[in-house]
């Protein structure tokens, strides 16, 4: 039993830390797209703008994706302790 747990514990992890990935490469490819949608009128402190909103975006996503990484870590260290 304590196996199984461990293992959808780790594959739990594993797609938490693929999904925080994934946005924020759709984020960074999101801005290239903008650069190059806008080349001669996307200026620096728009690209900035641009980066923040996209930064902003990737926080509230990944926060509890964050939230589930740490607790599943919390219990791997438990189920460590407890076969000990």
């Amino acid at each position: 039993m304590k196996g199984s747990l461990r293992l959808l514990t780790l594959s739990l992890i594993g797609v938490c830390l693929a999904a925080i990935s994934a946005v924020s490469w759709h984020s960074v490819e999101e801005i290239h797209y903008l650069k190059t949608f806008y080349p001669r009128t996307f200026t620096v402190e728009e690209a900035f703008y641009a980066t923040m909103v996209e930064w902003f975006k990737v926080a509230l996503i990944s926060f509890p994706l964050i939230l589930i990484v740490v607790v599943g870590f919390l219990l791997l260290r438990r189920y460590d302790r407890e076969a000990e």
